[in-house]
């Protein structure tokens, strides 16, 4: 069996389309025109403020699994995650300054927060064998190339949190214990987030644009052919475009109406792209190409060109 995801499952947040819009809509012209409702993205991904608050950057509280978790079935199932699979993460390029570049900077937070954002639901789904990787792989293929930039910023980093979540899995906690970690952990991560330039619009939606883009790399590596090749991967896609959600919902994009326009059609852009993960642990192959999340990227582009 697998995990379903449910958008109308009542323990979770529906992601809801700025409904403030009205007529501004208009400003933005693309081929996304209208801004329907999204659905499936149930999670107040990392807003402070409890469900639906905007605020600066993607703080901890109410960051809520329920994007539909089904019941978690069967530990352990999929095999692939291996750690460390060289994936398009953290591949910023050698010339990118991490100490003064605020976008990649903010990108490779966002990967970490995508690849607990995995964790985290997979151990609340009962599948704490499949989160053990996600929890590991920030600190092994991203954290270490943000020290520097940490130190330069003046962040103190959230390495010991990072451990503590790890362990806190590995050892077979309980959900309420292995949530409290995480939230204390997304608090830490959002101390270094502030030390970006995160209320920026045109940063804001670069750094989503990463994270479909990378997101899209992993669902290319995670399916083939309709088959699920590399689990992990596949998993880590849903992540990423979750975290992506979270920052088209941010301070950032909530500052004027041409910003709440290009919020609004980022978030109808991405909840469309949901039905390509119809469970985090699928039993049967999956219909979805990372084409959708490649061509989403490229409209993410034309849709944020006012701002950037």
């Amino acid at each position: 069996m697998s995990d379903s995801i449910h958008p109308d499952d009542k323990t979770g947040f529906q992601w809801k389309t700025l409904s403030s819009l009205g007529a501004v809509t208009w400003l933005v012209t693309t081929p996304l025109t209208g801004c329907s409702t999204p659905v499936g993205y149930g999670d107040n991904d990392a807003l402070a403020g409890g469900e639906g608050a905007i605020t600066a950057p993607l703080k901890a509280g109410g960051e809520g699994e329920g994007e539909g978790e089904g019941e978690g079935e069967g530990e352990g199932e999929g095999e692939g995650e291996g750690e460390g699979e060289g994936e398009g993460e953290g591949s910023a390029g050698a010339d990118v300054d991490y100490a003064t570049d605020d976008t990649a900077y903010l990108t490779q937070l966002g990967l970490i927060r995508g690849h607990l954002r995995v964790g985290h639901a997979l151990y609340s789904r009962d599948l704490p064998d499949l989160a053990e990787t996600h929890m590991k792989h920030p600190r092994a293929e991203i954290y270490s190339a943000l020290l520097p930039a940490f130190k330069a910023r003046g962040c103190a980093g959230f390495a010991d949190d990072l451990s503590a979540l790890t362990s806190s899995v590995l050892n077979r906690d309980s959900k309420e214990a292995v949530t409290d970690i995480y939230q204390a952990l997304l608090a830490n991560v959002s101390l270094c987030e502030q030390r970006a330039d995160y209320t920026n619009a045109a940063v804001a939606v670069d750094v989503i644009i990463g994270l479909i883009r990378t997101a899209a790399i992993e669902y290319e590596i995670g399916v083939i052919d309709g088959v699920i090749d590399n689990l992990h991967e596949y998993q880590d896609a849903w992540g990423f475009t979750q975290i992506a959600m979270a920052w088209s919902r941010a301070e950032a994009l909530s500052g004027d109406p041409q910003a709440l326009a290009v919020a609004a059609q980022l978030q109808s852009l991405m909840s469309d792209l949901q039905d390509l993960w119809p469970s985090l642990n699928p039993d049967d192959n999956v219909d979805g190409s990372a084409a959708r999340l490649y061509g989403a990227a490229g409209q993410a582009e034309v849709v944020g060109l006012p701002l950037r």
